[in-house]
């Protein structure tokens, strides 16, 4: 008769080789006749079944991880994707140093604002060249990670930037909501990120700021807090317009971001000066070194 340890660690390798080897073998990066060679490394260094395939060669590490991610339904881009752009390093290459600190980060915001019962969040920054845009489409993509509905709104109508970083060809936007030029919208949900759902620019308009100061957008941004769990909102940056004025009046909470060697001191004070006119909360802000 088989002893009560034996029997889990029995139990423990057939769970261990149901889940990982037929995972990997679905992907195509194991075969049948392999399985056997594997379960002998595994019993003979006592390791996990996908850390024997490992050490046999017969697959590498972002094999293990893809798998590993697909079983634990944690969501990034595994492969080398056009689609998405170098700068979304939370969807490239979600565990890096640098990704670490964004997951910090988003730490952060649940524990001051998100948790408190709040949704919707913007970003603000004194030029494009602090990297705010991309700072938030990481940001997104990392909340959206925590299995919460997250939508990202580009509300820059004058530079807009997520279209190009998220590859998107879909021309209607926010600018087409807020023009009521278009009735009906559709809100691009990111297939490689179940839990991510983006709503662009839209059309180039040529009046941004009356735009925003239209009653319209409160009442979007109140229907969207009824279907999304985390909102992100960009906003143009300070220096080409008072734009972010009317999304912070209306959101009501910001961060702030500023980078090393780009944001001056004088023009920081300024825009948290303005910020105060609107009676936003300022709920951090981000230094970036890089």
């Amino acid at each position: 008769m088989d002893s009560l340890p034996e029997k889990q660690e029995q139990a423990s390798v057939a769970y261990d080789l149901n889940r990982i080897g037929e995972a990997l073998i679905a992907h195509a990066k194991l075969k049948e006749q392999d399985i056997e060679r594997v379960l002998a490394r595994q019993k003979e260094k006592n390791i996990l079944f996908g850390e024997a395939a490992k050490e046999l060669g017969l697959i590498a590490d972002k094999d293990l991880k893809k798998v590993l991610s697909e079983q634990f339904g944690y969501s990034y881009i595994h492969d080398v994707n056009d689609h998405f752009h170098k700068s979304l390093v939370a969807a490239h290459m979600p565990f890096s140093n640098t990704v670490e600190s964004l997951r910090s980060l988003r730490e952060q915001l649940l524990i001051r604002w998100f948790n408190q019962g709040n949704k919707s969040l913007a970003i603000t920054s004194v030029s494009k060249a602090d990297g705010a845009s991309e700072l938030l489409a990481n940001l997104a993509i990392l909340f959206s990670q925590l299995n919460k509905k997250t939508l990202l709104i580009d509300a820059d109508l004058r530079q807009p930037s997520h279209q190009k970083l998220f590859g998107i060809e879909r021309k209607v936007g926010l600018a087409n909501i807020l023009a009521n030029r278009q009735g009906k919208y559709e809100i691009v949900r990111e297939k490689l990120l179940p839990n991510l759902s983006i709503l662009s620019a839209g059309t180039q308009a040529p009046n941004p700021q009356e735009l925003l100061n239209r009653d319209a957008f409160p009442k979007l941004l109140s229907d969207l807090e009824h279907v999304y769990d985390i909102i992100l909102i960009d906003t143009s940056p300070a220096d080409i317009g008072l734009d972010y004025l009317a999304v912070l009046s209306k959101v009501k909470a910001a961060i702030i971001v500023a980078r090393k060697d780009k944001t001056m001191l004088a023009d920081l004070k300024m825009l948290k000066a303005q910020l105060d006119t609107t009676k936003a909360h300022v709920v951090g802000s981000v230094f970036q070194d890089v």
